[in-house]
């Protein structure tokens, strides 16, 4: 009997041994791959709530691919460069292995990134950086002097069917961020080769409110052209705003010449029931989507092959009432919500 309670201390006692052995083990490897696993911070301009929906669900597909993690970091009412440089190197000191950016300021992060030494890659989308020493691996964005120009080609073959050509007004807003000053570029290079005339139209210091802004601009012109997200969803609430006032005060016949068109570049929920509803003319985007996973898998190359092994060719499309519907802009421009 004795023999028999030892034997069975024995294995009771092996048991747990094996049992202590195997809960290290997997909580070691456990621990080891999550020590291993990547840590890459977006840190994105931001002027509206849910801005870059779009692009962070590919960036979050891109976190399920690739197994790595992922840490959000938008500015908020930040404006400046350097409150956009303060985030990145906070971010590096709590342990990114790389940074995606959309820079708020391309000239004035292209001075920091010259003056400052990192050490860890950068990939930008959308809005990149101007610097005589650009330490950046890969820039990731649709062209967007063409698509300024696919924009002006729109309002050319619209006042064409009006028979007459008319005044453009183009909002020029965020011009320090390099695709906007792009857009702008190929859009007034396509006006202005076919003898539009245009004019220039940015807010003075204490003019605060944008949409009001623009809706005085629209008693000026009936084109109106905005050329980022925000810009057009301000755009399309003025022109709600001054529809309603016009439509008051003067006789249909009259409103319907001076019905304003609104024109701009974006991909935003708002900015697309603003299209569906009448408020936006047309509107020029880019698939976001492609854009978020390709700047992940443009750090994850980095890290694994010491370089970025592509050029990522992102697709820009055209879409009017008309075509809001069809399959390929209702995938991109509806997945979000």
């Amino acid at each position: 009997m004795g023999r028999l309670k030892y034997w069975r201390g024995f294995i009771a006692a092996l048991v747990a041994v094996i049992t202590l052995g195997v809960v290290y083990y997997y909580g070691a490897v456990y621990k080891d791959k999550n020590a291993e696993q990547a840590l890459y911070s977006v840190v994105l301009y931001e002027d509206n709530p849910n801005e870059w929906d779009t692009l962070m669900e590919g960036i979050n597909q891109a976190e399920k691919d690739f197994e790595v993690d992922i840490r959000y970091v938008t500015m908020g009412n930040a404006r400046t460069a350097k409150e956009q440089m303060d985030m990145i190197k906070r971010e590096i000191q709590d342990g990114a292995n790389g940074i995606l950016l959309a820079a708020v300021d391309s000239e004035g992060i292209g001075q920091y990134l010259k003056d400052d030494e990192f050490s860890v890659p950068v990939v930008t989308v959308e809005t990149g950086i101007e610097s005589e020493m650009p330490k950046t691996e890969a820039h990731i964005s649709a062209d967007n002097y063409a698509m300024g120009q696919m924009l002006g080609e729109k309002i050319l073959k619209d006042m064409e069917q009006e028979g007459k050509k008319e005044t453009v007004a183009v909002i020029r807003e965020y011009m320090e961020r390099d695709s906007v000053k792009e857009r702008y570029e190929g859009l007034m290079a396509a006006l202005h080769a076919a003898g539009v005339e245009t004019v220039a139209r940015s807010r003075q210091k204490g003019d605060f409110n944008l949409s009001l802004y623009i809706g005085e601009v629209m008693r000026e012109c009936r084109y109106i052209a905005a050329l980022d997200k925000y810009t057009t969803e301000e755009a399309a609430k003025a022109w709600d705003q001054y529809r309603y006032e016009f439509d008051r005060t003067v006789a249909p016949v009259s409103a319907d010449k001076r019905l304003v068109k609104v024109y701009g570049i974006g991909n935003t929920a708002q900015t697309v029931s603003d299209l569906d509803n009448g408020k936006i003319e047309a509107f020029v985007y880019q698939n976001e989507f492609n854009m978020g996973y390709n700047g992940i898998k443009a750090l994850v190359e980095k890290q694994e092959k010491g370089y970025v092994a592509e050029e990522y060719d992102i697709m820009y499309k055209l879409v009017t009432r008309e075509t809001l519907y069809e399959s390929e802009n209702e995938r991109l421009l509806f997945s979000n919500q």
